[in-house]
């Protein structure tokens, strides 16, 4: 799969570059910032209706997660890159856009502790014993669907931007539960292992909202 989404952005960046090697006309740059993170987006006007847009984001947003009975320290690292083609249906500013991201964003977890203790699955194990880390990973090729306003294919000069859209990403959770020397060989030990299972199990079907991940970019450029 890795492989196959490699090729498909190596072949996205080919495109771009052929269509870009004739003429400056109709290209422009733009700063983007939003919910898939902050980048650099590369466009290029075709016809009066269409345009193409290949975008590259990055970021790193920390917060809390609370959705089972274990709280985590989590941190949402950004890494993807977008290849999308815009209809203008009215020759304007207004645009319809799909595409396909290489997605690489990561959710990385740390279990919190409360009052120097987990409650893992019900059952309560001393911070100090244990430790609880995981990570979300997502499909690398995922398809989007948006719209948004920005510079009409024919436009020129600096504009501001819009855009607002899906994407439908498959997710999975990997927890890793640690057992400290003291327990270590024990039946506390083997118990930990059966309910990190269980936890990871639940965190899968708790965070499956992020299934459909909301984009929401604003963005300021400049069309040549």
């Amino acid at each position: 799969m890795e492989a196959t989404t490699r090729l498909t952005m190596r072949a996205l960046i080919a495109a771009w570059l052929s269509l870009t090697a004739g003429s400056a006309c109709g290209q422009g740059i733009a700063l983007k910032a939003g919910t898939d993170g902050a980048g650099l987006e590369f466009q290029y006007a075709i016809g009066d209706h269409f345009g193409a847009r290949l975008q590259f984001d990055y970021g790193v947003i920390p917060h809390s997660l609370h959705e089972t009975s274990v709280d985590y320290d989590a941190r949402l690292r950004f890494a993807n890159a977008l290849g999308l083609v815009d209809w203008h249906p009215l020759g304007g500013v207004w645009r319809v856009s799909g595409g396909m991201v290489y997605n690489l964003n990561t959710y990385d977890l740390s279990a919190r502790p409360s009052s120097g203790t987990f409650t893992i699955n019900g059952n309560t194990y001393p911070a100090s014993e244990i430790g609880l880390r995981g990570r979300l990973n997502f499909s690398r090729a995922i398809p989007y669907l948006g719209t948004g306003w920005g510079t009409s294919p024919h436009g020129h000069g600096l504009f501001g931007s819009v855009d607002l859209g899906l994407q439908y990403q498959n997710h999975h959770v990997s927890l890793v539960g640690t057992c400290g020397p003291a327990i270590q060989g024990t039946a506390t030990c083997s118990q930990l292992a059966t309910d990190v299972a269980t936890e990871q199990a639940r965190l899968q079907d708790k965070t499956s909202s992020l299934k459909f991940w909301p984009v929401a970019q604003v963005g300021i450029g400049w069309r040549f």
